[in-house]
């Protein structure tokens, strides 16, 4: 007897061994204004991940089959050198590192503040990383951090934001990854400070729902944010093209 076609949900979570927050974003709507209602985010294109750092030989394999051309890596250089990613020299699949936070103002501001501050302060970073999808060779791509959640978060955000995706399902994707920890609970050698998943992932939408509206309050949504520091309306327009698709 065949199987039961997978929902959106089940084709989002990839189980690979070796990472924990491995999810794809295909199949989100999305209308940026030009192209019009009747688009969802192209399948197969822009993944988000943690630490793509201790994938056995049979995990990488998948991910090419996947058809991945780049990896960016938002970790701190210390992250780097304690734990390379797996891809950082590689011969088939560019590597690319920005640095997405200088520092941690976690502590002081809490993690939507933190979420804010990328958008306020590091913008320099968050366009050198939408650069490098701009450019040959930078999508397919995997874009990842130490847990997939927060750097990796803000940054999802924004493509997705920048693609037309409502607010409400930016959010919620956001939200996926307290859900996804939860199910996966077994020791992981992560080499910062999080040893292993035991402690508590949290993910509420309401962060990322924050996050937006001071996107769009103070920096006038993804796409003016993004115009601001020097990148080309042809360029975001390409790339919208290439992260979304006609809706199935």
């Amino acid at each position: 007897m065949p199987s039961a076609p997978r929902t959106p949900e089940q084709r989002r979570h990839l189980r690979l061994d070796g990472t924990r927050n491995l999810r794809d974003t295909g199949g989100y709507p999305a209308s940026d204004g030009r192209a019009g209602p009747g688009r969802q985010t192209r399948w197969h294109t822009l993944f988000r991940s943690d630490e793509l750092t201790c994938l056995p030989a049979h995990a990488e394999a998948e991910l090419r089959a996947l058809g991945i051309r780049h990896v960016v890596d938002l970790r701190w250089p210390d992250e780097l050198e304690r734990s390379p990613n797996a891809f950082a020299d590689d011969a088939d699949i560019r590597y690319t590192s920005v640095s997405l936070l200088a520092d941690d103002p976690t502590p002081d501001h809490g993690l939507d503040g933190m979420y804010r501050h990328i958008l306020d302060e590091r913008w320099e970073q968050l366009g050198e990383v939408v650069r490098s999808l701009v450019e040959p060779g930078g999508l397919p791509v995997v874009i990842g951090c130490a847990a997939g959640k927060d750097r990796t978060g803000v940054t999802i955000a924004l493509l997705l934001s920048l693609c037309g995706v409502p607010d409400d399902v930016v959010a919620a994707d956001y939200a996926l990854s307290a859900a996804t920890f939860a199910g996966r609970n077994e020791t992981f050698p992560w080499h910062d400070w999080r040893r292993t998943l035991s402690f508590p992932v949290q993910s509420p939408p309401e962060f990322m729902a924050s996050t937006l509206a001071h996107l769009a309050s103070e920096h006038g949504g993804a796409r003016a944010l993004l115009r601001s520091i020097g990148l080309a309306d042809a360029d975001l327009d390409a790339l919208v093209d290439a992260l979304t698709e006609p809706a199935a």
